[in-house]
């Protein structure tokens, strides 16, 4: 899917001017949307132009300067891409090199938008998810983690309407073999690291042809993965640097022509995994966005002034897959709060913990993280909404508009139960947006959990969670002696046993010794009574 490179190709010059962009850029490609790729999901509609001949496609869409930019492999690209328009398909979105000649980048980008172009209301786009993997089976649904396998297909594969995949031969030759497999599986693993998706690799592939534009061969464990990672001669240096496919495909088309952009070894090789993390974004059901103030993997241009996913796309994959904790969605499957911070033991006094990029996916999605503590302890919650402001639009859009307040989609709540699930402690004070602080005493060492919900809202909201833990003084009654909570007869008799017996309790003064000192302590402390 599709990188921009208009918005490369003004890189120094966007600082300078948020409304630069837009003019400068309409003035060297002509048009104010992005450039190439399409929205996965755009509204069914009667095609312009449809039931036209093929050879009369590029003549009917294109300008004459336009058609004469294009070499003969974007050509057959082209044609084969207005293919899946007819039949109903979503299109793969082309990723262009940054040094594209503008009158490419155009064709490519009046073509796609002729075909399916669609504004969309701002933020991430999420065009689909996967419903059935290998490893999980079918069934999965918005929120559910997701396993994906992923395999690089032996050299001499087909892709049709492309020709043999030289993938593994070309990376061997430009990075290094063992090296360049390390960086894909970086690339892919940028997913994992912030979502409920987990990416492993499938060591085998069978070679099965990856069938053209979106219905390659399904996944299946020790055969292909569910994604398959080729690459072949597209049409040379610069231009088209890969293609992708939405799911249930994800399969990938490395343009191998483009050897000089990838074997950049910069910020190792960001350029490289870059790409790849945004190709799988979209082997993920993530469409193109465009922004103005802020910039994202998922926008339509390459960009490696980061590394790898940001905070919408992030807020994307999240309300596909859910958080990096799914599925903790009830009591028996919480998520082991010391976890990620501390190793072994319960929660004593001083210790905090915090995480950050967890969220509700949808309206069902509630948070259970259960924790232990040692000793009595006060237990501070600061629930944080997450997510910044910024402005979004589709591809097209052209990135600005209104600021889209991330963190102010739904209102957090947050509870505190005790080992038997009841309920100590329920705050949902301020409105979305706000911060919520719940304080709570746990004077029984134990486990707790620590439930996190919202307020129904469908949609995605990412948070923070920050704990503090206190040790808590609590005031006991030593002659309460049988701990019924009365001073009374039953204490003196419980007392007087255990003297009797020179148990350990009854050595009240603690001085190692049973007589007349114990009995008189006790005695004191029982005609003063209890706190």
């Amino acid at each position: 899917m599709a990188m921009n490179t208009r918005a490369l190709l003004f890189t120094t010059t966007l600082t300078l001017s948020a409304g630069f962009a837009t003019s400068a850029l309409a003035g060297e490609h002509g048009q104010l949307f992005s450039t190439c790729g399409t929205d996965s999901v755009a509204q069914q509609r009667q095609l312009h132009g449809a039931g036209i001949l093929k050879a009369d496609a590029l003549e009917f869409r294109l300008t004459d300067d336009q058609i004469q930019a294009l070499n003969e492999h974007q050509i057959e690209l082209l044609l084969n891409i207005e293919e899946l328009a007819y039949e109903g398909m979503p299109a793969p979105h082309v990723c262009l090199h940054p040094d594209t000649d503008p009158k490419i980048a155009d064709a490519f980008e009046q073509f796609l938008q002729d075909l399916w172009f669609e504004t969309r209301p701002n933020a991430f786009i999420l065009s689909g998810r996967w419903s059935v993997t290998a490893t999980n089976g079918a069934g999965l649904q918005q929120g559910d983690a997701t396993t994906l396998t992923y395999s690089f297909v032996p050299d001499g594969t087909n892709i049709i309407g492309e020709g043999s995949s030289n993938l593994q031969s070309t990376m061997n030759s430009i990075i290094g073999n063992g090296t360049w497999q390390s960086l894909f599986d970086q690339a892919l693993n940028a997913w994992s690291d912030v979502s409920g998706l987990n990416y492993v690799n499938e060591p085998n592939d069978d070679g099965v042809s990856i069938s053209g534009f979106g219905s390659g061969a399904a996944g299946q464990l020790g055969i292909r993965g569910d994604v398959r990672i080729s690459g072949n001669f597209i049409d040379g240096g610069g231009n088209v640097l890969a293609y992708n496919y939405f799911p249930n495909n994800g399969d990938m088309v490395i343009d191998t022509g483009d050897s000089g952009f990838y074997s950049n070894g910069s910020n190792n090789y960001r350029r490289l995994r870059n790409v790849v993390t945004h190709e799988a974004g979209h082997g993920i059901g993530l469409a193109h966005v465009e922004s103005d103030s802020d910039r994202f993997l998922m926008e339509p241009f390459i960009d490696t002034s980061f590394d790898g996913p940001q905070i919408d796309d992030i807020r994307g994959a999240q309300r596909g897959y859910g958080d990096i904790d799914e599925n903790n969605n009830s009591f028996g499957s919480a998520t082991d709060f010391a976890s990620a911070t501390f190793r072994g033991g319960g929660f004593v006094g001083g210790q905090t913990k915090s995480i950050t990029l967890r969220s509700m996916d949808d309206n069902s999605d509630v948070d259970y993280y259960s924790l232990t503590t040692a000793e009595p302890v006060t237990l501070s919650l600061f629930l944080s909404p997450t997510g910044g402001q910024y402005q979004n639009t589709a591809q097209g859009g052209g990135g600005g508009g209104a600021f889209f307040d991330a963190e102010s989609v739904s209102d957090l709540n947050i509870k505190v139960a005790d080992i038997t699930t009841s309920i100590l402690a329920d705050v949902d004070a301020e409105p979305a947006g706000e911060d919520e602080a719940l304080v709570v005493e746990l004077p029984d060492p134990g486990q707790y959990f620590i439930i996190v919900d919202n307020d129904n809202t469908n949609n995605i909201q990412t948070y923070s969670l920050l704990a503090f833990f206190t040790t808590l003084e609590v005031e006991t009654c030593d002659p309460d002696f049988n701990e019924d909570g009365e001073l009374d007869f039953f204490d003196i008799s419980a007392f007087l046993t255990a003297y009797g017996n020179q148990e350990a309790q009854a050595d009240y003064n603690n001085d190692g010794e049973f007589d007349f000192f114990d009995i008189s302590s006790f005695l004191t402390d029982y005609g003063a009574g209890c706190p």
